[in-house]
């Protein structure tokens, strides 16, 4: 460890103006270094770190060499840098008091209306799942590095929906280990580290029901941020793991900029349970994709209904720079929604007549559904394709768990007739018939059909990309209908998915 503290210590920097999470991650590692092994250090060594936070963390953030003001960013950005300095002031605070403490309160400040965008009212993570396991990580390791060492992290946690966001997660993962994963999130779920420190925070073991499961299986050798899975055993120890319960709840819902509904039927995880998550929002919050009103779906050990997740930037950013887009502009006629895995029609969700989703326009969480018979939610896409139509609602819904009903309502603009594409991206070859598509996998069959008011036709369209930038879809179909939707009319759709 000391070996690889002065190998980063030697650095000529820590990266700030190209890329300031950098300097996030790299000041939390020396913080950690510094501060538990402090009594097996050499003098030299811990000269060089605090030097070297001072020199390339306090003094970069202070003299604002980034490529980002992530003070002011509402994502990820904001928890990993300030979470990384505040650690680090507080391990060196003695070598550089003034530094430090202008870190620590900048972070105070800056930190607040971040969470309150991020968490409130529900704690549902606007970037989903695979960002809340890094930006939750380093919040929790800012609060709890302000609250063991100065008594008080500020009422930060105190924020709205922050004290819920664990269960939230414990929602995100369905059948196979496998997340509900919206926005730019991979589909194989990972260990959520922060989940420990919401256990012992609020005393509910619960929470680790996923994370317990995981250990278990192995999963926890290769998680994303494994290179901070000492910290668990600060929290580990305060908590008896010994007889931890399944989540009582089927259904959690929450709004905010991300509105989410996710349904776990029996929370066995095998072939009995059913997962459902869906979701609305817009594609312009932070990491989105157009991908409001989309759904996955496991049922009988098999996701139906998936989402391609998320494309590698490092094949994108210098190929989309070289064609003069941007892969982080989020604007409505940026090249980003361009990309296949970013667009609506590559998602399972409704898009009118061919267009892209509007990027500003949000979907909205209406109504949950949450009886003995039938478990889902009721979203309002209206925004997202008020260019295209006057109105659009979908339902989605497990009914007298057996099925799932999508239940559509598209009313057409005055001015323009609305061609309604349903698609839902699956890893289950299909077979379109004149009457339904025959979904299978291995040994496991499930029939696709829809009627409306307007009648459908049954399609099935390519998930090979004609831009050379893409990655390569193997193994997945997309399916659904079309149908349209004369001016100023109404029509609604019903499609269910059923076993054999």
């Amino acid at each position: 460890a000391e070996t690889d503290m002065n190998a980063v210590c030697n650095f000529p920097d820590w990266n700030s103006k190209r890329h300031f999470l950098d300097v996030g991650e790299m000041a939390t590692a020396v913080a950690f270094g510094y501060d538990w092994l402090y009594n097996e250090l050499s003098a030299a060594t811990r000269t060089k770190a605090a030097n070297a936070l001072l020199k390339f963390a306090f003094q970069q953030a202070q003299d604002k060499n980034w490529n980002l003001n992530f003070y002011e960013a509402t994502n990820n950005w904001n928890q990993v840098c300030n979470g990384g300095l505040v650690c680090a002031a507080l391990a060196s605070y003695e070598n550089n008091p003034s530094e430090a403490k202008d870190m620590i309160e900048k972070a105070l400040e800056s930190n607040k209306p971040a969470l309150e965008v991020m968490y409130s009212p529900d704690g549902n993570y606007p970037e989903g799942s695979g960002y809340w396991c890094y930006g939750t990580l380093y919040q929790v390791l800012m609060l709890a590095a302000l609250d063991s060492t100065l008594g008080t992290d500020n009422g930060l946690s105190d924020t709205p929906g922050f004290s819920k966001t664990a269960e939230y997660m414990l929602y995100m993962t369905g059948l196979n280990s496998k997340f509900f994963n919206y926005s730019d999130c991979a589909p194989s779920s990972t260990a959520a580290l922060a989940s420990w420190w919401f256990a012992d925070k609020y005393s509910n073991p619960s929470l680790l029901y996923n994370e317990l499961k995981m250990l278990k299986n192995g999963e926890y050798a290769s998680c994303a941020e494994n290179r901070l899975l000492p910290m668990i055993m600060a929290f580990a120890n305060n908590l008896n793991l010994d007889a931890i319960s399944a989540p009582s709840n089927k259904l959690w819902s929450g709004k905010g900029e991300t509105p989410v509904v996710m349904v776990h039927t029996d929370w066995t995880y095998t072939d009995t349970d059913k997962y459902l998550g869906i979701k609305g929002g817009k594609a312009g919050s932070s990491h989105g994709h157009m991908d409001a009103g989309s759904f996955v779906y496991d049922a009988y050990g098999v996701r139906w209904s998936m989402d391609f997740g998320l494309q590698s930037y490092t094949t994108l950013e210098s190929v989309l720079a070289g064609l003069g887009g941007n892969l982080w502009d989020m604007g409505q006629n940026s090249m980003r929604w361009d990309v296949f895995r970013l667009n609506n029609l590559n998602h399972s969700t409704i898009s009118i007549n061919d267009a892209r989703h509007r990027v500003n326009g949000a979907a909205t969480l209406t109504t949950t559904i949450n009886t003995a018979t039938e478990l889902g939610a009721t979203f309002d896409l209206t925004e997202v394709v008020s260019d295209q139509a006057a109105s659009a609602t979908r339902t989605v819904k497990i009914v007298n768990d057996k099925d799932l009903v999508v239940m559509d309502e598209i009313k057409a603009r005055t001015d323009k007739s609305a061609k309604v594409r349903w698609c839902m991206v699956t890893p289950a070859v299909p077979t379109v018939e004149s009457n339904r598509i025959v979904l299978t996998s291995g040994s496991k069959v499930m029939y696709l059909t829809a009627s409306g008011s307007v009648k459908p036709t049954y399609k099935q369209w390519s998930t090979t990309s004609e831009n050379s930038y893409d990655q390569a879809n193997p193994g997945t179909y997309m399916v659904g209908f079309e149908a349209t939707v004369t001016a100023n009319q109404t029509a609604t759709f019903t499609t269910t998915l059923s076993p054999k």
